[in-house]
């Protein structure tokens, strides 16, 4: 997990520096809290630029160390923002800098306490956002590493396992869970793939990341308008319910549900 954490979290610093130039590209076009007044556009991108690429260096350091310590939760989020509240503080300087040399007028307006409140007021929800996509790549990064831990035989086959012992297949991100009586165990493919890799065995796709075997259903339960089977090995199922009706067809759905 450790692992994981760190090349889903550390792994990124590319694609964020993309994403952040966009997004000071995207407010110099924009000229929030009415900055659209002061002056070209070119002016007001020297002016964004420096300041989010000053404000993720700190918030990215942040909410990576942040991810790393804490489980997603109210202490996640917390810790979120208040990162964005400790990156505001050389941000709002550097503000304060920037603005003073492009636009010297606006100090007769704007008090260090406007420019720190001003930039909290988007910092936090990006710095959110962040987190969102850390928690995303270090799900990413999990699967990816828990795919490679148990290379394929080169005799199993895609699915690594027989079709017939399949009790089930379930898509996780770009990679397919194969459960069998003995375990489960990723592959990379996709669901089509994994299906195509079964060789017809019987069974049923019930959802649209699920595919369930004949023989692998014990019963099938009812929660409200929500329909689930239960596997003989205990895991439920959700069922589409554009599916109901030939998970009834194949008589896996009694008359009376649990």
């Amino acid at each position: 997990m450790r692992r994981a954490a760190s090349e889903g979290l550390w792994g990124g610093w590319a694609q964020d520096a993309v994403l952040v130039t966009v997004l000071g590209v995207f407010l110099a076009a924009i000229g929030p809290y009415g900055s659209y007044l002061n002056g070209p556009f070119w002016q007001r991108l020297v002016f964004q630029l420096p300041c989010c690429w000053l404000g993720w260096g700190v918030i990215g350091t942040g909410v990576r160390l942040a991810i790393a310590r804490f489980r997603p939760g109210p202490v996640l989020w917390a810790a979120t923002f208040a990162t964005a509240a400790v990156a505001m503080a050389p941000v709002a300087l550097l503000n304060i800098v920037m603005a003073r040399w492009l636009w010297p007028f606006l100090g007769r307006y704007m008090t260090p306490l406007a420019w720190y409140s001003e930039g909290l007021i988007l910092a936090a929800p990006i710095s959110f956002a962040f987190v969102w996509l850390g928690l995303r790549r270090v799900g990413r990064a999990r699967l990816r590493l828990e795919a490679a831990a148990d290379p394929p035989a080169p005799a199993a086959g895609l699915l690594r396992a027989r079709p017939r012992e399949v009790l089930c297949l379930q898509m996780e991100d770009h990679y397919v869970r194969v459960r069998t009586p003995t375990g489960s165990h990723l592959v990379l493919a996709t669901f089509q793939q994994a299906l195509a890799a079964l060789q017809g065995a019987s069974g049923l796709r019930v959802h649209r990341s699920w595919w369930v075997a004949d023989g692998a259903v014990a019963r099938a339960e009812l929660d409200g308008r929500n329909l689930r089977l239960i596997l003989t090995d205990g895991l439920a199922v959700p069922v589409a319910r554009s599916s109901v009706a030939e998970v009834r067809s194949r008589g896996w759905l009694s008359e009376n549900p649990a």
